[in-house]
């Protein structure tokens, strides 16, 4: 049979053993848990807080550089209107440059037709006095003389005048 005393003092030495446990291993390793616990609660807070930071921070950084290259494209476009715009002016000073230098050619052109039609008025107006006053063989004098010249030149105007149409 189960001797009662001894039941009763395995019961004490146990409870004893438990308190004892509980006092010096229990309390000491359950602060301990407690402590770890809370130091990984809080590196896990502080790994979250820095993800968020850097999810932050990743994101700022792609909207900067997502302006950076719109601020790219703005500038480029902005070179290449105004390379387009600097060569139309060149174009069009280039067109006025060239027309005015048609403009002085053809005002030259007319001038040095007319220059010519010029020499040769007072050329032919001497050859025709020169050969008038040999088939005569006489003397004209100045009023006759002018009549000559008007008379020539009035064919001459003729001449022009159908050289031109």
């Amino acid at each position: 049979m189960i001797d009662q005393t001894l039941l009763v003092a395995q019961i004490v030495n146990f409870i004893l053993l438990v308190g004892l446990l509980y006092r010096l291993l229990y309390k000491p390793v359950r602060t301990f848990m407690d402590k770890r616990t809370a130091e990984i609660e809080q590196q896990i807070k502080s790994a979250e807080e820095n993800q968020k930071a850097a999810e932050a921070l990743r994101l700022d950084l792609e909207n900067q550089a997502k302006e950076s290259r719109q601020q790219a494209r703005q500038f480029l476009d902005e070179a290449t209107k105004r390379a387009e715009q600097a060569q139309v002016e060149m174009m069009a000073e280039a067109r006025k440059e060239a027309d005015a230098i048609i403009k002085r050619a053809q005002e030259m052109t007319v001038l040095e037709r007319e220059k010519a039609w010029d020499e040769l008025k007072t050329q032919v107006g001497e050859l025709s006095l020169l050969l008038a006053s040999k088939v005569i063989n006489e003397s004209l004098n100045q009023a006759q003389h002018q009549q000559l010249i008007d008379q020539t030149l009035s064919q001459l105007e003729a001449l022009k005048a159908e050289n031109v149409q």
